[in-house]
């Protein structure tokens, strides 16, 4: 069996200039992903170059499930313990978010969801809802300068928003129909969005 010298010397004398810059990139990759700071870092940014590609679209008018007078009594709490009732969103077109700050597909797709608030908040109600304490994600979005509506779950959630992965999100008509749902993260300042919200406020 060839030692680690006689290995590595066959490596240089058998790749090219190329060849050998590619490896030392993956090697040093994937040192990087097994380290958890750099890990989040590199996760977010290829989750940000992989959400520009992916616009979130309608669910057929035939799949699309209506909400219930249970759904829209929903509980959650506003800011530190202050109860919140899903119902003061019943006749608004609503965008639900379900996310958290450790995970990089959320935190990838923040900016985007902030550009949509600024242009959209008048008209559509945003809840971005998340199991995280108050005093973690308040220091988060500090740091980040993210004005976005948090809401903090309570004890149950309705069972038409269960969902196995974050991020998870809804669009909601005015009417109660989810009419859009998109698990991971997406393009949501794109015109895709643009146009579903467009064509729920009119």
């Amino acid at each position: 069996m060839a030692s680690i010298k006689e290995r590595l010397t066959k490596w240089k004398e058998t790749r090219s200039l190329l060849q050998k810059s590619g490896d030392i990139i993956f090697w040093l990759l994937l040192i990087l992903l097994i380290i958890p700071g750099p890990r989040k870092v590199i996760s977010t940014a290829v989750n940000k170059v992989v959400l520009n590609i992916k616009n979130p679209k309608t669910i057929a008018e035939d799949n699309q499930v209506r909400l219930h007078d249970l759904d829209y009594n929903w509980v959650l709490a506003w800011g530190e313990a202050e109860p919140f009732y899903f119902s003061t969103f019943r006749d608004e077109v609503v965008f639900v978010n379900f996310w958290a700050t450790w995970c990089p597909p959320c935190v990838a797709e923040l900016p985007e969801i902030q550009s949509l608030y600024e242009k959209y908040g008048d008209r559509v109600a945003f809840l971005l809802v998340t199991d995280q304490s108050p005093e973690v994600v308040e220091a988060f979005m500090d740091k980040h300068g993210y004005k976005l509506p948090v809401f903090y779950r309570g004890p149950k959630t309705p069972e038409i928003f269960e969902h196995r992965s974050l991020p998870t999100t809804y669009i909601i008509s005015r009417d109660g129909y989810i009419v859009s749902k998109k698990t991971g993260a997406a393009n949501w300042d794109s015109k895709a969005t643009e146009k579903i919200f467009e064509e729920l406020l009119r």
